[in-house]
């Protein structure tokens, strides 16, 4: 899965990669969180503009444009991939409105002698890359309740990544594979919904204070190293002499 991410591109660089006429004025996230506003990049659909991408800032959490209110999208900051076509709250995103979330980076749990460690995923280079996402427009019930949000897509784990999760998002490295995930061509979309080449990325623990969604600071990317946990010794069995 992926609940944690940070994206601390420049927004320059973040112009380039992905080909959009505007950056907005993004300040460096480290921790970025469900229900936060992030950038996503989108492909217009109306307008005289339509099919141009644009940089916007969206929700994290898809509420779909049929619920009640926008609590639902606390439990859809993922959408795997294995199923996503077919998922009420997602075939209609995945048909029409797939999007490329920009990142550096996220992070994932691992319980280690009792402890929850925190690993940070990123590429070797620390080049920017992008998460294959889905984005939905919910108007709400009254005047200026529209918003727009969107989900991460998972797959199962590369050998990377595999023993601190089984599941990982999807991972998108080049300006074509960009261009597929929001191109008209299912069967080239459907193929990017895999597990990245796991000698592109690599896993080191950091500081378990990223659990705190308060904390957002260089820090956090830095990695740490691990004491020695002794395991608790165990308590003798019932009838045993020792």
């Amino acid at each position: 899965m992926c609940g944690r991410y940070s994206i601390t591109t420049a927004p320059e660089a973040i112009r380039r990669l992905f080909d959009v006429d505007t950056a907005l004025n993004l300040e460096p996230r480290w921790n970025m969180a469900p229900t936060q506003a992030a950038p996503v990049v989108k492909l217009m659909e109306h307008g005289p503009a339509k099919g141009r991408r644009v940089l916007a800032m969206m929700r994290w959490g898809l509420v779909p444009s049929w619920a009640k209110d926008i609590d639902i999208g606390a439990k859809m900051i993922n959408a795997r991939s294995e199923t996503v076509a077919e998922k009420p709250a997602f075939r209609g995103a995945y048909k029409y409105r797939r999007c490329v979330v920009p990142a550096d980076g996220f992070y994932e749990w691992r319980t280690e002698a009792g402890v929850k460690q925190p690993y940070r995923v990123a590429r070797r280079d620390r080049a920017p890359f992008a998460f294959a996402g889905l984005w939905e427009l919910w108007e709400g019930t009254g005047e200026g309740s529209a918003l727009e949000t969107f989900t991460i897509l998972t797959t199962e784990a590369n050998e990377a990544i595999a023993d601190i999760h089984h599941r990982m998002p999807v991972m998108l490295f080049e300006k074509d594979a960009f261009a597929a995930w929001m191109g008209t061509d299912f069967e080239k979309a459907a193929s990017l919904m895999r597990p990245c080449d796991p000698s592109v990325i690599e896993a080191y623990p950091v500081d378990r204070r990223v659990g705190n969604v308060r904390n957002d600071d260089p820090d956090l990317a830095d990695p740490v190293t691990l004491e020695p946990r002794e395991e608790a010794p165990r308590k003798p069995t019932q009838g045993s002499l020792f």
